[in-house]
């Protein structure tokens, strides 16, 4: 039976071309950029290389201080001071503990051999524990340790493509680099990290406090400063406990400095929460970031579906006839249902199966106004937003949107399909083919 009715379906597109291409586009395009939608989400919450730890990490990476504790917030900082890992470092329920400072040295360089181009570049300053929080793939080398931050050592780890760019090939350990004008030694290579992916994205990491950067001193104002606090916990079920434990660190240092005060926004962050935090002064806005992701989906697939309804209504009253000999040779509604869907069904599948391919032709070749399209929480400048084959091919991603398209596309069938069976047999016959 259920041959029969894939066959008869694949009859009424070829003989209804017109109707089948409006359909077919229609859904492609409903499915391409819900895809792309969904792409770009699964991106920032999913574990994806090098962050495989985000259901196990709490962050901090946003500030405000008072001087004193009646003035008005009189600073806004970019992150936290790195005095903070020392405070944390021996929570019962902490695994690791490690820091960054992405994409703030601008105009930073790297002068070719052999001649006197610059390539700019995009530095990340880390420490020895950024290493153990992600999930770094090595091809050459190794990371850099405690000493090696503490000592303000000149060495670098590149990503694959810069070392490539630099010297021809990976096997760079040992080589140097003129880092701003400054020699530095390789002393390991990395695959490439995306600027999908902004927390850990740059071209190459440098210690922490090379050339004195980032060092907590006096003239700090407190636990404020500029790095990121990237946190994970042991398993998943401990997030809730250590991020209890580090707000008791936080709290208890507060009380202890009144020469400022601090405004941690209910800070550490779980990971989803931390990447919509864009400024010091309040905290995501979680509904109506919600609210503007369903207006999205609205646009995307509940209006082409409705759309969808009228032209399947429309074809409806063409097929008034044909329904009715049916039900006069004996077809029953739930017969005729099922022909009808599974028409819709088909049509559905060859739009999937455009709207993937659309989707992923998108994704590959639409580069930065893509990912800006749909999210506003992307740093600005660093490394090119760009999507691997872990982020675009995997079948949990495509199997819930085509889903819900596939919901949605045949409720839009079944719908104009029981009003037209509503009819009597006479009526129908006597309709207009």
């Amino acid at each position: 039976m259920i041959k029969q009715y894939f066959k008869q379906a694949w009859t009424m597109m070829r003989q209804n071309k017109l109707f089948t291409s409006i359909y077919v586009a229609g859904t492609g395009l409903s499915i391409a950029f819900t895809m792309v939608l969904f792409i770009i989400y699964y991106v920032k919450f999913a574990p994806v290389y090098p962050e495989y730890n985000r259901d196990r990490m709490l962050v901090i990476s946003k500030s405000a201080v008072a001087i004193g504790e009646a003035e008005k917030w009189n600073s806004c900082n970019s992150g936290a001071n790195p005095k903070i890992a020392g405070l944390v470092k021996d929570l019962p329920h902490l695994d690791e503990v490690g820091m960054a400072m992405m994409n703030s040295w601008a105009g930073s360089t790297v002068l070719l051999p052999n001649s006197n181009e610059q390539l700019e570049v995009t530095p990340g300053m880390v420490d020895a524990g950024f290493w153990k929080v992600f999930t770094f793939q090595f091809l050459n080398g190794k990371p850099f340790d405690e000493a090696t931050v503490e000592a303000e050592r000149p060495v670098a780890i590149l990503t694959e493509n810069l070392a490539k760019r630099i010297f021809a090939s990976t096997d760079v350990v040992g080589q140097y680099i003129s880092y701003d004008g400054k020699d530095m030694q390789v002393i390991g290579v990395v695959a490439d990290v995306t600027g999908t992916t902004p927390a850990t994205a740059a071209d190459l990491y440098i210690p922490l406090y090379y050339g004195g950067a980032n060092r907590p001193s006096k003239y700090d104002m407190g636990l404020s400063g500029s790095v990121s606090i990237y946190m994970t916990a042991p398993t998943q079920e401990d997030v809730e406990t250590l991020r209890s434990e580090v707000i008791d660190v936080l709290n208890r240092y507060d009380q202890e400095d009144k020469q400022f005060s601090h405004f941690w926004m209910n800070q550490p962050d779980v990971w989803w929460k931390s990447t919509f935090r864009d400024n010091c002064s309040s905290e995501p806005d979680i509904p109506g970031i919600i609210r503007g992701i369903l207006y999205m989906l609205l646009a995307l697939l509940f209006i082409p579906a409705m759309n969808l309804c009228g032209m399947i209504s429309s074809r409806m009253d063409e097929r008034m006839s044909e329904l009715g000999v049916r039900k006069a040779y004996g077809a029953t509604n739930a017969g005729l249902i099922s022909q009808i869907l599974t028409e819709n069904l088909l049509l559905t599948l060859v739009g999937g199966a455009v709207g993937l391919a659309l989707a992923y032709l998108i994704a590959l070749t639409g580069g930065n106004w893509v990912y800006h399209l749909f999210d506003n929480f992307v740093m600005p400048g660093g490394v090119n937003p760009s999507y691997t084959v872990e982020m675009l091919f995997n079948p949990t991603l495509f199997l819930s949107v085509f889903g819900l398209c596939v919901i949605l596309n045949l409720i839009s069938a079944l719908v104009p399909t029981i009003l037209a069976l509503r009819h009597t047999i006479i009526y129908s016959i006597q309709s207009k083919r």
